[in-house]
């Protein structure tokens, strides 16, 4: 019997932290979200974001941070000293990139209030 190709879609690109997506449908949800909880290195990849070599061979990123290489804490559960340099300037990235979505889409932003 002849073989069939198999076509896989793996995306090349991190996801948003929050919401799991590569482009965020509500960038203004997204920061709300990003600056109202604590953040540090994902616990699965060490803030690393690749898959690990025991995982999917068509996964490249970490399942759980979905490649951002960041993880959610609840606010008392880690300290801003626990937290890795490398893990704040992630954020810190992250927060850049959407305060220039909703300041650029103010409709975007609107539509998060309403």
């Amino acid at each position: 019997m002849p073989s069939t190709p198999l076509r896989v879609h793996v995306s090349r690109q991190r996801a948003c932290p929050a919401c799991g997506d590569v482009k965020c449908a509500n960038p203004a949800q997204c920061l709300y979200f990003l600056t109202s909880r604590p953040w540090g290195d994902c616990l699965k990849c060490g803030g690393s974001g690749w898959a690990s070599e025991d995982s999917d061979p068509l996964e490249i990123f970490c399942r759980h941070c979905l490649g951002s290489g960041l993880d959610e804490y609840r606010p008392g559960d880690i300290s801003p000293d626990q937290i890795s340099d490398a893990a704040k300037m992630r954020h810190a990235a992250h927060i850049a990139r959407l305060t220039t979505l909703v300041t650029r889409f103010p409709a975007r932003r609107l539509a998060v209030t309403a």
